[in-house]
Parts: C-alpha cells; sequence; structure tokens
C-alpha cells in the first residue's frame, strides 16, 4: 500500500472540509451575482444613451457567467456538504475518530519493540534494540 490508510482517511477529511469552504464561497458568489445583476438591470432601465446600455449589456451578461460558474460549483459541493452535516449519521465527525484511532495504532507498529519474559534474552534484546537505534543492521 502506497499510503497509510491514516494519509488516505485524512485526504478525505480534507476533501470534505475543502468542499464546505467551496460551497461557502460558491453561496456567497450567487448571492452577489444575484444583487450585481438587479443592479445592473437597474442601470439598463434607467439609462437613455443606447452605446452605455450595450456596455452595462456587456457587464450583464459577464455577471451572468460568473454566476453560472458559482452556481455549478455549488451544485457538485452541496452533497458532500449534506452527507457531512446529516445529524443522524455523524459519518464526517466518526470518520474523524477514526483517523486518530488508525494513526495510534501506526504509531503503535512504527515503534514496536518486544520485552522478552525470560530475563537470560532480555539483554539479547536489549543489545538489538541498541544496535537499531545507532543504525546498525540486526544480527542474524
Amino acid at each position: 500500500m502506497e499510503k497509510k490508510v491514516s494519509e488516505q482517511i485524512k485526504s478525505f477529511l480534507d476533501f470534505v472540509d475543502e468542499c464546505r469552504e467551496l460551497n461557502s464561497m460558491a453561496y456567497s458568489g450567487v448571492g452577489e451575482e444575484d444583487r450585481r445583476h438587479q443592479d445592473l438591470i437597474h442601470a439598463i432601465e434607467f439609462e437613455d444613451d443606447p452605446d452605455e446600455i450595450a456596455r452595462i449589456g456587456r457587464r450583464l451578461h459577464q455577471s451572468r457567467v460568473e454566476r453560472r460558474v458559482y452556481k455549478d460549483l455549488f451544485e457538485v459541493t452541496d452533497p458532500v456538504v449534506q452527507f457531512s452535516k446529516d445529524p443522524q449519521n455523524k459519518r464526517v465527525d466518526s470518520a474523524r475518530q477514526l483517523l486518530g484511532k488508525v494513526r495510534k495504532a501506526e504509531s503503535r507498529q512504527e515503534n514496536r519493540f518486544y520485552v522478552p519474559r525470560i530475563k537470560e534474552n532480555q539483554v539479547y534484546f536489549q543489545e538489538i534494540r541498541e544496535d537499531r537505534s545507532h543504525g546498525q543492521k540486526d544480527p542474524e
């Protein structure tokens, strides 16, 4: 396995957090473009100069394109956000707890050592641990 299990869980949780941020930004962006749309429509309504109306129309078009980008982003991130907010399942909170448990197990495995049950073997295993800590190979 290339990535540790904890790294894969962390990647998923980072993805959920990123979706939450993008979703919030997209929601705000849609609202801002809606307000801009209303401002531009009113500007056209009260403008008499045809050249200025055309210029405002181009800005209106640009605003609608921006709104579509935000709305599309909101559409694809919202299911992830709703999944993570589900109060019945608490899936993401459980995944965060799972991450802690997996990291603890991985840490235990990385620093694993054996404590011998027979006193005469304790010296042998102590020497092995010392050799490892000095970067030497295990005796065979």
